[in-house]
């Protein structure tokens, strides 16, 4: 049980990272404020599951990327920007 928990906080750490530089990139006006909002929004473990982040890891064999892809998909449109 630990282990789970201890796994989603540090997905959690990544995805506020995300959440940072999203926001970053928005500031400086590479990316629309619109989708920015979306996607830190969606940075949290409330919708990036850390089960569908394994998948995708086991298949590509990276977790940042992984991370990354799976935010982009509950991203929606606004998922470009990840």
């Amino acid at each position: 049980m630990r282990k789970i928990f201890d796994e989603e906080m540090r997905i959690q750490r990544m995805l506020d990272v995300e959440a940072a530089l999203v926001w970053a990139h928005a500031e400086v006006g590479e990316i629309p404020k619109g989708d920015a909002e979306k996607i830190m929004e969606m940075a949290s473990t409330k919708y990036v599951k850390l089960a569908r982040v394994k998948e995708i890891e086991r298949e590509i064999k990276h977790d940042v990327a992984a991370l990354v892809r799976a935010l982009a998909e509950v991203c929606g449109s606004s998922g470009a920007y990840v």
